[in-house]
């Protein structure tokens, strides 16, 4: 006995074509999701590793400052020098207000924007070739405007080390507003109350037309905060 074989008909081909579309519409949905998230992820590992990377180069720092000279939102000027106040003094009195541009005693801290509008946390440090004979001594101020002058003195002489220790950063968002640019925080703007550091930012990372955003706020304590006798006498 001979068996006809029935053809599809053009609803039944229809119904077909129909629920095959809405399962691959529903899978290319399932892996666009899963690579939103993996992106995210990602986003977020990376965030982990440089985050916390970043928050031990800062944590060592504050590890071994002594003041905070000049504080400002891009800049800040950490004072870390080999031996507490009381033995910088035991010589003279003028030993404590002296501050040793050769034995990299200063470290600057900056935030800057690149071409591409995006950030890099930059450490400057004194180059002690650069320094001219017999120009390596400056003294202790608590006016944070002497403390840029330096600065700004040092960088444009070519006296300074440029090392970036974190790139592509971003403004990071606080109460649902995006801030001008990344920033340094600190518990006080007075150089002789403050005892702590840190800063604020963002990694970013594009996924299609979506920004992924990574915030971060880290701060670390300076462990052997040492207040300069100069802080005292004038009553800070």
């Amino acid at each position: 006995m001979s068996m006809t074989r029935r053809a599809f008909t053009l609803i039944e081909v229809i119904i077909a074509t129909t629920i095959t579309t809405m399962i691959a519409a529903t899978v290319i949905a399932l892996i666009d999701g899963l690579t939103g998230a993996l992106a995210i992820q990602d986003l977020r590992s990376e965030a982990i590793v440089r985050g916390a990377g970043l928050q031990s180069h800062i944590g060592l720092l504050s590890l071994k400052t002594r003041m905070t000279l000049a504080l400002g939102e891009q800049r800040v000027l950490l004072w870390l020098p080999a031996e507490t106040l009381a033995e910088s003094g035991s010589g003279s009195d003028s030993a404590f207000d002296r501050i040793d541009l050769v034995d990299d005693e200063l470290h600057w801290l900056e935030f800057a924007q690149e071409a591409d509008l995006t950030w890099t946390l930059i450490e400057w440090t004194v180059k002690p070739e650069a320094v001219p004979a017999g120009e390596s001594e400056v003294y202790f101020s608590s006016d944070a405007a002497f403390w840029d002058n330096l600065f700004v003195q040092l960088r444009d002489t070519e006296q300074l080390r440029r090392s970036p220790i974190a790139v592509n950063l971003a403004p990071p968002l606080a109460a649902g507003v995006i801030a001008a640019a990344p920033r340094f925080v600190w518990q006080s703007a007075d150089c002789c109350e403050n005892h702590s550091i840190g800063a604020e930012f963002a990694f970013v990372a594009l996924e299609g037309d979506a920004e992924l955003r990574s915030d971060m706020r880290m701060e670390s304590a300076l462990a052997f905060f040492d207040r300069h006798p100069i802080c005292t006498e004038s009553g800070s």
